[in-house]
Protein backbone atom coordinates (compact mmCIF):
# COMPACT_ATOMS: atom_id res chain seq x y z
CA UNK A 1 0.00 0.00 0.00
CA UNK A 2 1.50 3.10 -0.79
CA UNK A 3 1.96 5.87 1.91
CA UNK A 4 2.08 9.54 1.52
CA UNK A 5 4.99 11.48 3.74
CA UNK A 6 4.36 14.70 4.33
CA UNK A 7 6.07 17.18 2.83
CA UNK A 8 9.55 18.31 3.63
CA UNK A 9 11.11 21.88 3.71
CA UNK A 10 14.10 20.72 2.09
CA UNK A 11 15.30 18.85 -1.27
CA UNK A 12 16.75 14.95 -1.35
CA UNK A 13 18.81 15.72 -3.70
CA UNK A 14 20.76 19.05 -2.16
CA UNK A 15 19.75 19.21 1.57
CA UNK A 16 20.15 22.63 3.19
CA UNK A 17 21.31 24.19 6.64
CA UNK A 18 17.74 23.21 7.87
CA UNK A 19 17.98 19.12 7.41
CA UNK A 20 21.64 19.41 9.49
CA UNK A 21 20.42 21.50 12.53
CA UNK A 22 16.87 19.15 12.70
CA UNK A 23 19.22 16.09 12.72
CA UNK A 24 21.85 18.17 15.68
CA UNK A 25 18.25 18.70 17.48
CA UNK A 26 16.98 15.00 16.85
CA UNK A 27 20.77 13.30 18.29
CA UNK A 28 20.83 15.89 20.73
CA UNK A 29 17.94 14.32 22.75
CA UNK A 30 18.75 11.25 23.68
CA UNK A 31 22.48 12.63 24.65
CA UNK A 32 20.88 15.64 26.61
CA UNK A 33 19.11 13.66 29.31
CA UNK A 34 21.80 12.06 30.64
CA UNK A 35 23.38 15.24 31.21
CA UNK A 36 22.99 15.80 34.85
CA UNK A 37 21.55 12.50 35.30
CA UNK A 38 24.99 11.13 35.30
CA UNK A 39 27.00 12.90 38.04
CA UNK A 40 24.76 11.97 40.58
CA UNK A 41 24.71 8.52 39.50
CA UNK A 42 28.39 8.61 39.27
CA UNK A 43 28.65 10.38 43.04
CA UNK A 44 25.51 7.81 44.54
CA UNK A 45 27.57 4.74 43.23
CA UNK A 46 31.42 6.25 43.24
CA UNK A 47 31.45 8.19 46.74
CA UNK A 48 33.21 11.63 46.95
CA UNK A 49 34.01 14.49 44.22
CA UNK A 50 37.54 13.08 43.41
CA UNK A 51 36.34 9.39 42.75
CA UNK A 52 34.00 10.81 40.19
CA UNK A 53 36.46 12.86 38.52
CA UNK A 54 38.88 9.59 38.34
CA UNK A 55 35.88 7.75 36.76
CA UNK A 56 35.21 10.37 34.09
CA UNK A 57 38.88 10.92 33.38
CA UNK A 58 39.09 7.06 32.49
CA UNK A 59 36.19 6.97 29.70
CA UNK A 60 36.89 9.92 28.45
CA UNK A 61 40.54 8.37 27.62
CA UNK A 62 38.88 4.77 26.18
CA UNK A 63 36.59 7.26 23.84
CA UNK A 64 39.63 9.33 22.99
CA UNK A 65 41.57 6.41 21.60
CA UNK A 66 37.99 4.49 20.00
CA UNK A 67 37.25 8.11 18.62
CA UNK A 68 40.11 7.75 16.01
CA UNK A 69 38.56 4.78 14.38
CA UNK A 70 35.60 6.59 13.46
CA UNK A 71 37.11 7.11 10.24
CA UNK A 72 38.05 3.53 9.39
CA UNK A 73 34.69 2.51 10.23
CA UNK A 74 33.38 5.38 7.71
CA UNK A 75 35.78 3.65 5.38
CA UNK A 76 34.45 0.19 5.29
CA UNK A 77 30.30 0.80 6.22
CA UNK A 78 30.04 4.25 4.78
CA UNK A 79 28.85 7.34 6.41
CA UNK A 80 25.35 7.06 6.42
CA UNK A 81 25.73 3.33 8.58
CA UNK A 82 28.48 4.84 11.27
CA UNK A 83 25.93 7.58 12.08
CA UNK A 84 23.18 5.29 12.16
CA UNK A 85 25.01 3.23 14.71
CA UNK A 86 26.26 6.12 16.75
CA UNK A 87 22.25 6.80 17.42
CA UNK A 88 21.28 3.86 18.48
CA UNK A 89 24.35 3.34 20.80
CA UNK A 90 23.51 6.65 22.44
CA UNK A 91 19.94 5.23 23.25
CA UNK A 92 21.64 1.84 24.79
CA UNK A 93 23.89 4.11 27.03
CA UNK A 94 21.18 5.18 28.44
CA UNK A 95 19.85 1.52 29.45
CA UNK A 96 23.29 0.60 30.71
CA UNK A 97 23.40 3.52 33.27
CA UNK A 98 19.73 2.55 34.00
CA UNK A 99 21.53 -0.47 36.02
CA UNK A 100 23.02 2.03 38.41
CA UNK A 101 25.82 -0.10 38.98
CA UNK A 102 29.66 0.72 38.61
CA UNK A 103 29.99 -1.51 35.43
CA UNK A 104 26.26 -0.47 33.99
CA UNK A 105 27.86 3.44 35.07
CA UNK A 106 30.83 2.99 33.45
CA UNK A 107 29.81 1.05 30.10
CA UNK A 108 27.03 3.65 29.90
CA UNK A 109 29.62 6.16 29.72
CA UNK A 110 31.80 4.92 26.93
CA UNK A 111 28.82 4.48 24.76
CA UNK A 112 27.64 7.80 25.35
CA UNK A 113 30.97 8.70 24.45
CA UNK A 114 31.79 6.87 21.14
CA UNK A 115 28.21 7.76 20.11
CA UNK A 116 28.35 11.50 20.34
CA UNK A 117 31.93 10.74 18.67
CA UNK A 118 30.50 8.93 15.07
CA UNK A 119 27.58 11.26 15.33
CA UNK A 120 29.73 14.25 15.53
CA UNK A 121 32.32 13.51 12.50
CA UNK A 122 29.80 12.09 10.17
CA UNK A 123 27.39 15.24 10.82
CA UNK A 124 30.41 17.11 10.46
CA UNK A 125 31.27 15.48 6.69
CA UNK A 126 27.99 16.26 5.66
CA UNK A 127 27.85 19.57 6.49
CA UNK A 128 31.13 20.25 4.94
CA UNK A 129 29.80 18.56 1.95
CA UNK A 130 26.65 20.08 1.46
CA UNK A 131 27.19 23.96 3.11
CA UNK A 132 28.95 26.51 0.69
CA UNK A 133 31.71 27.91 3.29
CA UNK A 134 30.03 30.92 3.33
CA UNK A 135 26.90 30.23 4.76
CA UNK A 136 28.65 28.31 7.69
CA UNK A 137 28.71 31.45 9.89
CA UNK A 138 24.52 31.13 9.31
CA UNK A 139 24.56 27.70 9.98
CA UNK A 140 26.20 26.91 13.35
CA UNK A 141 23.92 29.72 15.14
CA UNK A 142 20.50 27.74 12.99
CA UNK A 143 22.11 24.34 14.38
CA UNK A 144 22.65 25.85 18.38
CA UNK A 145 19.27 27.76 17.94
CA UNK A 146 16.77 24.15 16.74
CA UNK A 147 19.54 22.53 19.44
CA UNK A 148 18.41 24.87 22.60
CA UNK A 149 15.18 22.88 22.80
CA UNK A 150 16.87 19.52 23.69
CA UNK A 151 19.79 21.10 25.80
CA UNK A 152 17.78 23.22 27.35
CA UNK A 153 14.51 21.10 28.83
CA UNK A 154 16.34 17.54 28.60
CA UNK A 155 18.84 17.87 31.45
CA UNK A 156 16.03 18.98 33.89
CA UNK A 157 13.43 16.67 32.61
CA UNK A 158 16.17 13.79 33.04
CA UNK A 159 16.35 14.40 36.70
CA UNK A 160 12.87 14.72 36.92
CA UNK A 161 12.29 11.09 35.56
CA UNK A 162 15.15 9.96 37.66
CA UNK A 163 13.47 11.61 40.78
CA UNK A 164 10.09 10.32 40.23
CA UNK A 165 10.53 7.03 37.80
CA UNK A 166 13.75 6.20 38.25
CA UNK A 167 16.63 5.66 35.96
CA UNK A 168 14.43 3.13 33.49
CA UNK A 169 12.10 5.81 32.79
CA UNK A 170 15.30 7.97 31.54
CA UNK A 171 16.40 5.15 29.46
CA UNK A 172 12.93 4.45 27.63
CA UNK A 173 12.40 7.94 26.73
CA UNK A 174 15.95 7.98 25.69
CA UNK A 175 16.19 4.88 23.36
CA UNK A 176 12.66 6.32 21.76
CA UNK A 177 14.46 9.57 21.16
CA UNK A 178 17.41 7.86 19.57
CA UNK A 179 14.95 5.80 17.02
CA UNK A 180 12.61 8.48 16.25
CA UNK A 181 16.26 10.28 14.94
CA UNK A 182 17.29 7.19 13.45
CA UNK A 183 14.05 7.15 11.31
CA UNK A 184 13.90 10.78 9.92
CA UNK A 185 17.92 10.34 9.14
CA UNK A 186 16.48 7.33 7.06
CA UNK A 187 13.70 9.05 5.64
CA UNK A 188 15.90 11.81 4.58
CA UNK A 189 18.36 9.36 2.44
CA UNK A 190 21.19 11.57 2.37
CA UNK A 191 23.95 10.63 0.26
CA UNK A 192 27.60 10.73 0.24
CA UNK A 193 28.91 13.94 -1.92
CA UNK A 194 31.16 12.05 -4.57
CA UNK A 195 33.16 15.45 -5.24
CA UNK A 196 34.38 14.11 -1.92
CA UNK A 197 37.79 12.45 -3.17
CA UNK A 198 39.35 11.81 0.12
CA UNK A 199 35.64 10.33 1.77
CA UNK A 200 36.20 7.23 -0.45
CA UNK A 201 40.22 6.76 0.02
CA UNK A 202 41.28 4.59 2.74
CA UNK A 203 41.90 6.62 5.58
CA UNK A 204 45.27 7.39 6.98
CA UNK A 205 47.22 6.35 9.99
CA UNK A 206 45.40 8.45 12.29
CA UNK A 207 49.04 9.13 14.02
CA UNK A 208 50.36 11.02 10.58
CA UNK A 209 46.40 12.97 10.45
CA UNK A 210 47.47 14.14 14.20
CA UNK A 211 51.10 15.34 12.45
CA UNK A 212 49.45 17.02 9.51
CA UNK A 213 46.91 18.72 11.59
CA UNK A 214 49.60 20.29 13.78
CA UNK A 215 51.59 21.32 11.05
CA UNK A 216 48.67 23.33 10.22
CA UNK A 217 48.40 26.97 12.76
CA UNK A 218 45.30 28.02 11.85
CA UNK A 219 44.29 24.26 12.63
CA UNK A 220 45.78 24.26 15.85
CA UNK A 221 44.05 27.59 17.07
CA UNK A 222 41.03 27.08 16.07
CA UNK A 223 41.06 23.30 17.68
CA UNK A 224 42.35 25.29 21.11
CA UNK A 225 39.21 27.59 20.58
CA UNK A 226 37.25 24.65 20.94
CA UNK A 227 39.13 22.91 23.72
CA UNK A 228 38.59 25.43 26.15
CA UNK A 229 34.71 26.12 25.50
CA UNK A 230 34.35 22.12 26.08
CA UNK A 231 36.09 21.87 28.82
CA UNK A 232 34.42 24.74 30.26
CA UNK A 233 30.92 23.22 29.68
CA UNK A 234 32.41 19.98 30.97
CA UNK A 235 33.17 21.81 34.22
CA UNK A 236 29.56 22.89 34.19
CA UNK A 237 27.64 20.18 33.74
CA UNK A 238 29.67 17.87 36.62
CA UNK A 239 30.51 20.58 39.55
CA UNK A 240 27.65 22.90 40.12
CA UNK A 241 25.70 19.58 40.15
CA UNK A 242 27.75 18.21 43.15
CA UNK A 243 28.03 21.46 44.87
CA UNK A 244 24.52 22.22 44.78
CA UNK A 245 24.59 18.06 46.08
CA UNK A 246 26.77 19.29 49.22
CA UNK A 247 24.99 22.42 49.96
CA UNK A 248 21.77 20.07 50.50
CA UNK A 249 20.22 21.59 48.13
CA UNK A 250 17.49 19.92 45.42
CA UNK A 251 18.40 17.81 42.67
CA UNK A 252 16.61 19.59 41.01
CA UNK A 253 18.10 22.81 40.99
CA UNK A 254 21.34 21.12 38.74
CA UNK A 255 18.87 20.20 36.16
CA UNK A 256 17.48 23.76 36.11
CA UNK A 257 20.49 25.26 35.64
CA UNK A 258 21.79 23.25 33.05
CA UNK A 259 18.61 23.45 31.24
CA UNK A 260 18.52 27.39 31.78
CA UNK A 261 21.98 27.87 30.21
CA UNK A 262 21.30 25.46 27.47
CA UNK A 263 17.98 27.50 26.83
CA UNK A 264 20.62 30.25 26.09
CA UNK A 265 21.03 28.90 22.93
CA UNK A 266 18.43 30.97 21.66
CA UNK A 267 20.50 33.95 21.14
CA UNK A 268 23.00 31.91 18.58
CA UNK A 269 21.24 33.55 15.44
CA UNK A 270 21.96 36.98 17.47
CA UNK A 271 25.69 35.75 18.13
CA UNK A 272 25.77 34.55 14.14
CA UNK A 273 25.19 38.37 13.28
CA UNK A 274 27.58 39.46 15.35
CA UNK A 275 29.92 37.20 13.28
CA UNK A 276 28.67 38.05 10.28
CA UNK A 277 28.93 42.27 10.85
CA UNK A 278 31.95 42.35 12.65
CA UNK A 279 34.04 39.21 12.22
CA UNK A 280 34.50 36.08 14.66
CA UNK A 281 37.77 37.04 15.86
CA UNK A 282 36.42 40.08 18.68
CA UNK A 283 33.61 38.45 19.47
CA UNK A 284 35.18 35.04 20.53
CA UNK A 285 38.61 37.11 22.32
CA UNK A 286 35.48 38.92 24.63
CA UNK A 287 33.65 35.93 25.32
CA UNK A 288 36.68 34.09 26.81
CA UNK A 289 37.83 37.35 28.83
CA UNK A 290 34.48 37.97 30.17
CA UNK A 291 33.30 34.29 30.78
CA UNK A 292 36.95 33.25 32.38
CA UNK A 293 36.39 36.89 34.79
CA UNK A 294 33.10 35.47 36.01
CA UNK A 295 34.19 32.05 36.53
CA UNK A 296 36.83 33.32 38.63
CA UNK A 297 34.30 35.04 40.76
CA UNK A 298 32.32 32.17 41.39
CA UNK A 299 34.68 30.96 44.51
CA UNK A 300 34.04 34.60 45.81
CA UNK A 301 30.13 33.75 46.55
CA UNK A 302 30.37 30.19 47.39
CA UNK A 303 28.40 30.16 50.21
CA UNK A 304 25.21 31.31 48.40
CA UNK A 305 23.93 28.63 46.08
CA UNK A 306 22.15 31.28 44.64
CA UNK A 307 24.71 33.59 43.30
CA UNK A 308 26.99 30.57 42.70
CA UNK A 309 24.34 29.81 39.60
CA UNK A 310 23.09 33.49 38.88
CA UNK A 311 27.39 33.97 37.91
CA UNK A 312 27.39 30.31 36.31
CA UNK A 313 24.73 31.34 33.70
CA UNK A 314 25.87 34.75 33.27
CA UNK A 315 29.44 33.14 32.43
CA UNK A 316 26.95 30.84 30.02
CA UNK A 317 26.06 33.26 27.75
CA UNK A 318 30.03 33.92 26.90
CA UNK A 319 30.44 30.80 26.28
CA UNK A 320 27.09 30.22 24.22
CA UNK A 321 28.73 33.00 21.86
CA UNK A 322 31.43 30.66 21.62
CA UNK A 323 29.15 27.72 20.82
CA UNK A 324 27.78 30.03 18.41
CA UNK A 325 30.99 30.89 16.62
CA UNK A 326 33.79 28.64 17.95
CA UNK A 327 33.93 25.94 15.37
CA UNK A 328 33.59 28.10 12.30
CA UNK A 329 37.46 28.94 12.16
CA UNK A 330 38.09 25.21 11.59
CA UNK A 331 35.06 25.04 8.78
CA UNK A 332 36.62 27.66 6.95
CA UNK A 333 40.59 26.71 7.58
CA UNK A 334 40.33 22.49 6.84
CA UNK A 335 41.01 21.59 3.03
CA UNK A 336 38.42 19.44 1.10
CA UNK A 337 40.57 16.48 0.50
CA UNK A 338 41.33 16.14 4.25
CA UNK A 339 37.85 16.77 5.90
CA UNK A 340 37.66 13.10 7.11
CA UNK A 341 41.09 12.79 8.78
CA UNK A 342 41.21 16.66 10.43
CA UNK A 343 37.62 16.43 11.26
CA UNK A 344 38.34 12.87 13.44
CA UNK A 345 41.61 14.68 14.83
CA UNK A 346 39.37 18.09 15.30
CA UNK A 347 36.90 16.13 17.71
CA UNK A 348 38.99 15.17 20.01
CA UNK A 349 38.58 18.75 21.52
CA UNK A 350 35.66 17.21 23.20
CA UNK A 351 37.55 13.95 24.71
CA UNK A 352 40.16 16.30 25.54
CA UNK A 353 37.82 18.93 26.98
CA UNK A 354 36.53 16.32 29.34
CA UNK A 355 40.07 14.41 29.95
CA UNK A 356 42.64 17.33 30.46
CA UNK A 357 40.17 19.36 32.81
CA UNK A 358 39.54 16.76 34.79
CA UNK A 359 43.01 15.32 35.13
CA UNK A 360 44.09 18.65 36.95
CA UNK A 361 40.73 19.14 38.52
CA UNK A 362 40.75 15.31 40.66
CA UNK A 363 44.76 16.29 41.31
CA UNK A 364 43.71 19.61 42.83
CA UNK A 365 40.56 17.75 44.54
CA UNK A 366 43.18 16.34 46.32
CA UNK A 367 44.44 19.18 47.89
CA UNK A 368 41.65 21.71 47.69
CA UNK A 369 37.86 21.78 47.56
CA UNK A 370 35.59 22.84 44.71
CA UNK A 371 36.62 26.18 43.97
CA UNK A 372 40.10 25.71 43.20
CA UNK A 373 38.43 24.51 40.08
CA UNK A 374 36.68 27.19 38.75
CA UNK A 375 39.86 29.70 39.55
CA UNK A 376 42.07 27.76 37.29
CA UNK A 377 39.70 27.19 34.38
CA UNK A 378 38.95 31.12 34.67
CA UNK A 379 42.65 31.66 34.35
CA UNK A 380 43.16 29.21 31.37
CA UNK A 381 39.52 31.00 29.73
CA UNK A 382 41.98 34.63 29.85
CA UNK A 383 45.04 32.61 28.29
CA UNK A 384 42.93 31.43 25.31
CA UNK A 385 41.22 34.66 25.18
CA UNK A 386 44.48 36.58 24.25
CA UNK A 387 45.98 33.67 22.08
CA UNK A 388 42.68 33.77 19.86
CA UNK A 389 44.00 37.50 18.91
CA UNK A 390 45.73 35.57 16.45
CA UNK A 391 42.95 34.47 14.42
CA UNK A 392 42.57 35.83 11.04
CA UNK A 393 40.76 39.02 11.10
CA UNK A 394 39.07 38.23 7.89
CA UNK A 395 37.12 35.02 9.80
Amino acid sequence: MAVDYPPLPVSRRKPGAIVFAVLYMLESTTRSLALTVMPLQAQKIFGDDGAVSAVYFGVTIFGLLAGFGVPLLIHRYRRRWVYSGGLVLGGLALVALSFENPLGQMSGQVMRTLSGTACIIALTLYVLDFIPRGDLVRYEPLKLLLGCLPWGLGPWLGIELYKVWGPAAVAALGLAAALVAVAFFGYLRLTENPAVAAATRPPPNPLKSIGRFCAQPRLRLAWLVAFCRSGWWSLFFVYPALYFSAQGVDPSWAGALAGGANLLLVLSPFFGWLGRRFGIRRPIMVAFFCAGLITMAVPLFFDSPIMVGVLLMLAAVFIVLLDSLGNIPFLRAVRPLERPQMTSVYRTYIDLGNLLPFAVFTALLHYFDQRAVYVTYGLLMLVVGATARYLPRRL
